[in-house]
């Protein structure tokens, strides 16, 4: 049976209570939106924004947001370069949107707009 196709969202940050504790740490003036730009496009301060949710539901293919250690300890040290939107098929890994395009990305709208048009099968 072949594997649906899904989409990773690949944060430049590590998962873990550690790293988030110092990310809001009084001592440190980064917040985990500043150390990666995709957490700082899809998150707010309480959560995955709504819209980016309703978003992702919309586009009917499975979905799923890693923390770069989790994609590591998921899939090794192919990909270098992080934050990254990736498809994952039978085949392997393919980028859908690198590094260089989410960091243009300045609002989340820019960020739907390009994944719709990634996603847009072609005619």
């Amino acid at each position: 049976m072949p594997q649906e196709e899904t989409l990773l969202f690949v944060c430049n940050s590590n998962s873990g209570v550690l790293p988030r504790m110092k990310n809001y740490s009084a001592n440190s003036s980064i917040s985990p939106a500043e150390d990666c730009h995709l957490s700082a496009l899809i998150y707010s301060p309480v959560g995955m924004k709504k819209e980016w949710k309703r978003f992702i539901r919309e586009q009917k293919l499975p979905s799923q947001v890693l923390d770069r250690n989790e994609f590591r300890e998921q899939y090794g040290y192919g990909i270098t370069m992080f934050p990254v939107v990736l498809v994952r098929t039978g085949r392997g890994l393919a980028v859908l949107i690198s590094t260089e395009e989410l960091n243009r990305c300045r609002e989340l709208e820019d960020l739907m707009g390009l994944l719709k048009q990634r996603l847009c099968p072609i005619p």
